[in-house]
């Protein structure tokens, strides 16, 4: 895991981090949102990896779940306009780490289940009950 950094200009110009923003009152946040750039000015150019993803892996397991949550085992909480139950696929072990596209490596979550994965205090924690559930749908990877 890294944390990024800003390389160069002031803080206006970078989003906020949530350790900048956890003692800020709500006038504080207002206004250094409304100090912050223009949505027309010109974004810095970056470079970053892509990783190729199954489109066969996405559709198995999906399909596995069966439209509910294989995190928090609820319903997908809606529709798509194709009709089918909406989950996110899961890799709980980073293609940026040399984790697997592989089924016994992918999980199918509601939104709110992924973001937990990600950005919850209790992420790594929770990515460690998936990785279990995941054993028990599918073997060990």
């Amino acid at each position: 895991m890294f944390r990024l950094v800003p390389i160069a200009g002031d803080a206006s110009d970078e989003d906020l981090a949530e350790a900048d923003v956890a003692g800020l009152s709500l006038a504080q946040l207002r206004e250094a949102a409304l100090a912050a750039p223009d949505s027309g000015d010109a974004a810095p150019e970056s470079k970053r990896n892509a990783y190729r993803r199954s489109a066969a892996v996405r559709a198995y397991v999906v399909a596995r779940a069966k439209g509910i949550c294989e995190g928090c085992g609820a319903p997908a909480p809606f529709a798509t306009a194709a009709g089918r139950p909406y989950l996110e696929p899961h890799h709980t072990r980073r293609l940026s780490d040399g984790g697997p596209d592989h089924p016994g490596a992918v999980i199918a979550l509601c939104p709110t289940c992924h973001r937990r994965a990600h950005y919850a205090a209790d992420g790594p924690t929770y990515n460690a009950t998936l990785i279990l559930e995941l054993a028990k749908r599918e073997g060990p990877v």
